[in-house]
Order: C-alpha cells, then structure tokens, then sequence
C-alpha cells in the first residue's frame, strides 16, 4: 500500500498531513495516508469473528451478530475520500505468554497480567482513532470515523453486567470513545498492514518471542 501523491487543493490529502505526526505524538508506531478506496472490505472477517465464536460476540453493539454489515461498512467507507492507517506495537512477551492466546480465546484476565497489559494497547488504538477524529474536525474536516482493535465491551465495561445499548437501548455508557474494531466491521484489517509494508505476526501454540517479535494492533479514521 502507497499513500497517494500529494497535489496542491482541498480535495487531496494534503490537508491530512500533520495528522500524520499528530497519532506518532500521541503513540503510534507508524501511520500513513491511504485512499479510503483502499480500505479492505470483506464478508469473511465479520464471519471470523462468529466461527470459530469470539468470546465477545453478541456481548457488545458493535460486534457480531449486531453492529455494522459488512454491505453497510462498504456503503460508509464508499462515502469518504481518505484514510488515516496507523499501527500500535505490543510487546513480544506479552502476547507469546504459553497461556495468552487460551486467555484471549476465553475473555479471561490472566495472573500475570497479559490480558490487561494488550487491554492498554486497545485502549491507546481507541484513543488515537478518536482524537484523529477530533483533530481532523479542527482541520477543516466535517466527516471523520474512527475504527479501532478489539471489543469496546471488554475495555469500557468489563466490570458492568452487559452492554447498556444493547440490554435496554438507552445508548452506549462511553459515547465519546466507543467505535466499531475493524475486525467486527469486515475490514480486512491484516491483509491492509501486510500492504502497508508492516510486518504482522500470528500468536499462539508453541510461538514465542523469537518468533514473534512484537504484537501489532491498527487503528484507521476516515475523513471526507
């Protein structure tokens, strides 16, 4: 994947280009400008996240079965011009632990702490995909949605009984950072960092830290 090239007018991204700088700052590893028509939308990611079963699905609003169609994430990517894609890396030893990826599969916090230690670098994809959001608009950029890694449930409300838009439709309890993963909305996040020229590595059985040399975890937001 390339970023487009850079002409002078409203229309191109030059405008997104302190964006770049603005998610490094605020802790992203890497981040470029892509055409939102480069954005990888594809049926079979959704389907992973229900088979084999994610522990959060139907947990969240924005995971499967509920949340964003793969046709609706196709229709809204449709609606924008360009794309910030960036990427947080984790650190090797947290996701090569023997009992990590077991742990992941079942939503369960480890005693070493590894869950809640990847939890943080969720958490810090969520942050800059909201702030780039934010950010964007104090550019001039009326139109902007983020998609961030992991379940919002998991991170905002693992410590409340269930998801308070899903459980009663009165909304979300945190709608001011909650957004749809890539990964619940069919964005085919891995073959896009694979493009990207990132280096993106699998977890899990008998990989350690050799093999693995750091966990990687993409954010993207959109701007029209």
């Amino acid at each position: 994947m390339v970023s487009p090239k850079v002409k002078n007018g409203r229309s191109d991204p030059a405008g997104l280009e302190p964006l770049l700088s603005y998610a490094r700052e605020r802790g992203a590893n890497d981040a470029l400008i892509i055409p939102a028509t480069e954005v990888l939308v594809d049926p079979r990611v959704r389907f992973k996240c229900m088979v084999p079963k994610c522990f959060s699905t139907g947990t969240c609003s924005h995971c499967p079965p509920h949340g964003l169609s793969f046709r609706e994430t196709r229709e809204l990517v449709s609606r924008f011009r360009w794309g910030v894609f960036f990427r947080v890396l984790a650190k090797s030893a947290y996701v090569t632990e023997k009992s990590f990826y077991a742990n992941y599969l079942s939503g369960t916090v480890d005693q070493k702490g590894n869950m809640l230690n990847v939890g943080g670098y969720c958490l810090l994809v969520y942050t800059i995909a909201k702030l780039l959001e934010k950010k964007g608009g104090e550019l001039g950029y009326r139109q902007a949605q983020g998609f961030a890694s992991g379940n919002c449930r998991d991170l905002f409300c693992r410590f409340q009984p269930d998801c308070q838009r899903l459980s009663s439709g009165r909304g979300c309890r945190h709608p001011g950072i909650s957004i749809p993963s890539m990964e619940s909305s069919g964005i085919d996040a891995l073959t896009m960092a694979a493009r990207a020229g990132w280096e993106v590595y699998t977890v899990g059985g008998s990989l350690g830290p050799s093999d693995v040399p750091h966990g990687t975890f993409v954010g993207l937001t959109l701007f029209a």
